[in-house]
C-alpha cells in the first residue's frame, strides 16, 4: 500500500497555535490536516501514519481529541493499524512526560503505536525558530514522502 498520511488535531480557536503547526506538518508531508471539532468520520485503516496534535490543557492533551480517539472503530481485531506521531503546543518548556502518558493512552485505547513526538511552547509556535525545529524533526524522525509521488486523500 502506498504511503498515506493524515493529521488529526484539536486547537483552541483563540490562539490557533496547534492548528498552525498541524497545517505546517500537513504541508511538509503533503497530506490533509483535520480538526476534530468538525467531528470527522475517518477510517484510520486507510492510513499508514497518523499525526495526533493538541494544545496541552491542564497537563493533558485535549479532551475532545481523547474522546475522538476512544471512539475509533476498527473493522476487526486484526485490522491493520497505522503508526502515529504526536505533537503539541503548551505553556511549559518541556512536555516529555505528557507525551509519554498520551502515547500509552493511544496504545491502550486504540492499539496505535507512537514512533515519535514533537512539542513547542505555544508562544513560540509561529516563530521561524519553531518552524525550523519542526522541519528538522520531520526530516529526521518522520519519513517524508517521495516528492515525485502523489498522495491522494
Amino acid at each position: 500500500m502506498k504511503d498515506r498520511i493524515i493529521i488529526v488535531y484539536q486547537s483552541k480557536a483563540k490562539t490557533g497555535n496547534t492548528k498552525h503547526i498541524a497545517q505546517q506538518i500537513a504541508a511538509q508531508l503533503k497530506c490533509e490536516a483535520v480538526d476534530i471539532a468538525l467531528n470527522p468520520k475517518i477510517n484510520l485503516e486507510q492510513y499508514n501514519l497518523v499525526g495526533f496534535g493538541s494544545g496541552i490543557y491542564f497537563w493533558n492533551f485535549g479532551w475532545k481529541l481523547k474522546k475522538w480517539i476512544k471512539n475509533i472503530q476498527w473493522s476487526s481485531a486484526e485490522a491493520c493499524k497505522p503508526e502515529a506521531f504526536v505533537f503539541s503546543t503548551q505553556g511549559a518548556k518541556k512536555a516529555n512526560w505528557i507525551h509519554a502518558r498520551f502515547n500509552r493512552f493511544l496504545e491502550k485505547k486504540a492499539g496505535i503505536t507512537v514512533i515519535s513526538g514533537w512539542a513547542c511552547q505555544a508562544t513560540k509556535a509561529k516563530t521561524p525558530e519553531a518552524l525550523s525545529n519542526l522541519n528538522e524533526w520531520l526530516g529526521t524522525k518522520i519519513k517524508l514522502p517521495d516528492p515525485n509521488a502523489v498522495n491522494k486523500n
